[in-house]
Parts: structure tokens; C-alpha cells; sequence
């Protein structure tokens, strides 16, 4: 029984929609670690798919990116593989699913606002719309450490029409920190762990 009353959603077998994905982030982890280990060279193709996915919208509430990004960064310390291509390839994927993100914003932007899917959370868009008035391209470099916003701020910078420069100035700065932070920890304390 849930804090608010309310049971689970469930589906035919029973089970809820958050033991499923328990399981994916496990089996992603998992698969994450193993393929990382028997592959070092695959740390970039793995690092970009996880950050582009974890930063273009709609696909990031699905997969645990933060979670997988950590992963690689211990996978890439216990195994001596170089941080470098898992950075890079961290980088470019959320630099492109924010870009994307923005582009999807700028240019459907009215579309959006009232599109079935999001006419309930109308108030909430247009709150964000003023803090991008407000904020401007600092918005985006803090949205990009927050787990919930990270791909969501990209869409409303576009909806509140930023103009692609400072966007882009914004989004491969905050990536370039970003990737550093989820990667780094992980990789130089295990590196120190299993010398």
C-alpha cells in the first residue's frame, strides 16, 4: 500500500509497473558492466547511447542514465579502460538529445502547449517559460544536474524560443562538467581500489 492510499498499477501477471523497471535497471546495469569489461573499446558507443538517451525527451523517463553513467565510470576504473572515450562519448550523447530536445521545443513550441499530453500541465509550461525569460541560458545549465528536468529544460528553452547560440553555449558547457562528474568518481576511486 502506497503513502497516498492508492495501490500499484499492475499489469495481467500481477506485477507493478515499478518492478518492471527495477528489472530493467538491473538487467541495463548489469549489461552495462559486462559488455563494458568484454569490450573496453565500446565505453564510447555505450557512454554516448546512455547520455543521449538520458537527455532527449520522453526517452529519459525510461532509461536510468544516471545510474548506467556511474556504472561505466566504476567499469572503466576496476578495468583500467581510459575515461577519455566514455567522457567524449558521454558528452557528444547528451549535447545531441538536449539539441534535439531544444529543436522539437523551438519549433513546435504553440503545438506542445496544447497537445493532449500536456494541456493538464499547462500552468507548469508556462511557469517554465517565464524562468526561461527570466534565467535565460542559466536554466539550462542548471537543469542539466537536476535528474527529473534534464530533459525536459531543453524543450522548454526551445518552447521559450532561446536562440540556438547561447542554447548551444549552455548545453556543451554543462554537458562537458556534467559527464566529468557522473564518470570520474566511479572510475578514479576504483582505479585506486584494484591498482
Amino acid at each position: 500500500m502506497w503513502a497516498s492510499g492508492r495501490e500499484p498499477i499492475k499489469n495481467e501477471s500481477g506485477r507493478s509497473v515499478f518492478d518492471f523497471f527495477h528489472w530493467f535497471a538491473n538487467d541495463a546495469r548489469e549489461w552495462v558492466t559486462v559488455t563494458a569489461q568484454a569490450h573496453p573499446y565500446w565505453v564510447f558507443p555505450i557512454a554516448f547511447a546512455i547520455a543521449f538517451s538520458e537527455s532527449f525527451v520522453g526517452v529519459s523517463f525510461i532509461v536510468p542514465g544516471t545510474i548506467l553513467l556511474i556504472t561505466l565510470g566504476g567499469v572503466i576504473g576496476a578495468s583500467h579502460i581510459s575515461l577519455f572515450p566514455a567522457w567524449l562519448g558521454a558528452v557528444l550523447g547528451s549535447i545531441l538529445g538536449d539539441w534535439i530536445s531544444w529543436w522539437i521545443g523551438f519549433h513546435y513550441h504553440h503545438k506542445i502547449v496544447h497537445s493532449w499530453v500536456f494541456r493538464r500541465f499547462e500552468d507548469q509550461i508556462e511557469k517554465a517559460l517565464h524562468l526561461f525569460h527570466k534565467w535565460g541560458t542559466w536554466a539550462i545549465v542548471i537543469g542539466r544536474f537536476m535528474g527529473p528536468f534534464r530533459a525536459t529544460v531543453p524543450l522548454v528553452a526551445g518552447m521559450s524560443e532561446l536562440e540556438f547560440l547561447p542554447f548551444m553555449i549552455a548545453n556543451a558547457g554543462s554537458a562537458l562538467v556534467w559527464a566529468y562528474v557522473l564518470l570520474a568518481p566511479g572510475a578514479t576511486i576504483l582505479r585506486h581500489i584494484f591498482p
